[in-house]
């Protein structure tokens, strides 16, 4: 649980710094909303794969 909770972590922070590095590349309000969706479905994505293996593994 402790590993999952870390990877979650790293996951949260890495989308954090790309919102700040896409805002800081581009003023555009648009783009910038549009980046963070596309990041955050990706996230999102990436965290049902996980719980879904973990699911795998604990039956």
């Amino acid at each position: 649980m402790g590993m999952m909770m870390n990877t979650l972590a790293g996951a949260a922070v890495g989308m954090a710094m790309g919102a700040g590095v896409v805002y800081v590349a581009t003023h555009d309000q648009r783009q910038v909303r549009k980046t963070i969706r596309n990041m955050t479905r990706g996230a999102e994505k990436a965290l049902l794969d996980l719980d879904r293996m973990v699911g795998q593994y604990t039956r």
